[in-house]
């Protein structure tokens, strides 16, 4: 029967998959704050909960986020904001994981002397892979090889004081080619740091009085980065003017803003 690589990148796994590979990596983000010329250490934990060895190589890339909030991969030192150059894994950049071994390696973060300290922020991603590929089979019985790829970002900033502001861009409806009335929110990361929240969103019907709930959105941003946030009204929605509230919360302190928006069905 013929074989096929499946490469199961990022923090996702394939449920239909019987394999005897994987990894687990924790934790899934390393943030460090340091001026030039510092350095500093934090520890992944990598444990392998399968019956073989693990061979595990480590790789870097860049990364930003797009619009929508999905990750954006490039090559190691070609963003602006790159820091891939300032890490170094010990003891190796190869090591092997033993059956149902966890697994800590050291993460060394050296900031150059000469770093831009213009750019506040500074990214880039560590690749934890399986190089040696599990035996598998899918939910028919056939044989496949699988391998494991998962993904750490790591987040640097200097210390300073830190602005931390995110605000409304804009907000507006529409229908979509699908005849779909679709919420618009956009939001703007106008600080020197990394933020994350969420948006919850209410409904009420201005004409009956009705007022509903809509699914919570969460975002995570970078400096200058632009969040398209959009919600799909509910098709049995009854006609009538409506007022929609964006209740965005953000930051370790929890700061709140409200933008309200009207519209007629």
């Amino acid at each position: 029967m013929k074989n096929f690589i499946l490469l199961i990148v990022g923090l996702f796994m394939i449920n239909q998959i019987h394999a005897q590979a994987g990894i687990s990596v924790s934790p899934g983000r390393l943030y460090y704050k340091l001026n030039t010329g510092a350095s500093g250490s934090q520890y992944v934990s990598l444990t392998n909960p399968t019956d073989k060895e693990l061979e595990v190589g480590v790789s870097f890339s860049d990364w930003e986020y797009e619009p929508s909030g999905n990750n954006k991969i490039a090559e190691a030192n070609t963003l602006p904001t790159s820091c891939s150059d300032w890490i170094q894994i010990l003891p190796s950049s190869y090591f092997v994981v033993k059956p149902g071994e966890t697994k800590q390696v050291e993460v060394l973060f050296k900031v150059p002397a000469n770093a831009d300290t213009a750019v506040p922020i500074h990214t880039a991603m560590i690749f934890f892979t399986q190089l040696n590929p599990g035996v598998a089979t899918d939910q028919n019985g056939a044989a496949i090889q699988v391998t494991v790829r998962m993904g750490v970002k790591v987040y640097h900033s200097f210390i300073k004081e830190n602005k931390v502001l995110v605000d409304f861009v804009n907000f507006t409806s529409y229908m979509d080619e699908n005849k779909n009335k679709i919420i618009e929110l956009k939001i703007g990361n106008q600080g020197n740091l990394w933020t994350d929240g969420k948006v919850k969103w209410e409904l009420f019907n201005n004409s009956t009085g009705k007022k509903s709930t809509l699914k919570e959105s969460e975002f995570y941003t970078l400096p200058k980065d632009i969040r398209v946030l959009k919600q799909q009204l509910p098709s049995d929605l009854a006609k009538g003017n409506y007022t929609i509230s964006a209740i965005l919360t953000y930051g370790e302190n929890d700061v709140i803003k409200i933008a309200e928006l009207e519209f007629s069905l």
